[in-house]
């Protein structure tokens, strides 16, 4: 196994390992669903997960009650101007194509730097964050994000060299793809969706037309201009 692979098995915290559950979802007849979902205005490109697990499922509270979200980056002084680019290009793509899939009904706004207003999300760039090696993690509780923490720095006992700007900008997308509420690909190794773990060995990531879909499963409420609440059952199958 390359040491890419080890990284990316280690992309999010979710500390109670999360592989078992999502085989056993994954083989339910009837779970989730992509078919119908409403409020959707694009095509993406299809990827090749099966189904993405949905983390409101095991972890309560992890969804959001408004739409209108915002998202923060905090990063270390030693971050270069290439590094600050390729995570903030990140957000922007989240925020574009949800602003396109979603005609604007769910937004993404980068309020960095702006200290009136705390955001629901915050992006921590710490280049030797923790002593294992990992790209990054999302740490997310009750409606709210405030702990994605990315990483490009390994340790040095490994002799590697840091991680360029353009996986360091796939990890964050992944990353904010589990603060929005979405899961793992249920074939996790083999997937390159963005939510899948098969990047970059097999293939680039891929943001996928699933990927929005289980969105609009997470935020069923939003088009219905209902009182929110939280997802149903998943897994999502794509």
């Amino acid at each position: 196994m390359s040491l890419r692979r080890v990284i990316s098995l280690i992309v999010i915290g979710l500390l109670l390992g999360l592989a078992a559950p999502q085989a056993a979802q994954a083989g339910r007849p009837g779970a989730g669903g992509s078919g119908g979902q409403s409020g959707i205005s694009c095509s993406l490109p299809r990827s090749d997960a099966e189904a993405l697990v949905i983390l409101n499922n095991y972890y309560p509270g992890y969804w959001w009650d408004h739409t209108d979200l915002t998202i923060a980056v905090q990063a270390h002084p030693s971050a270069t101007d290439e590094q600050l680019a390729a995570i903030q290009d990140a957000i922007a793509t989240w925020s574009s194509v949800l602003e396109e899939c979603f005609d604007g009904l769910i937004t993404l706004t980068d309020v960095t730097g702006s200290k009136r207003q705390t955001a629901d999300i915050v992006v921590h760039y710490v280049p030797t964050a923790g002593g294992v090696v990992f790209g990054g993690y999302a740490l997310c509780g009750d409606h709210g994000c405030p702990n994605i923490i990315v990483r490009s720095d390994l340790p040095p006992s490994l002799d590697r060299d840091p991680y360029d700007p353009e996986y360091l900008g796939w990890v964050t997308l992944h990353e904010v793809g589990h603060a929005l509420g979405l899961g793992h690909a249920t074939n996790l190794l083999e997937s390159t969706d963005l939510m899948g773990y098969g990047w970059p060995d097999l293939g680039d990531p891929v943001l996928s037309q699933c990927d929005i879909e289980a969105l609009a499963f997470v935020f069923a409420w939003a088009p219905e201009s209902a009182e929110p609440y939280e997802p149903a059952e998943g897994p999502f199958v794509c």
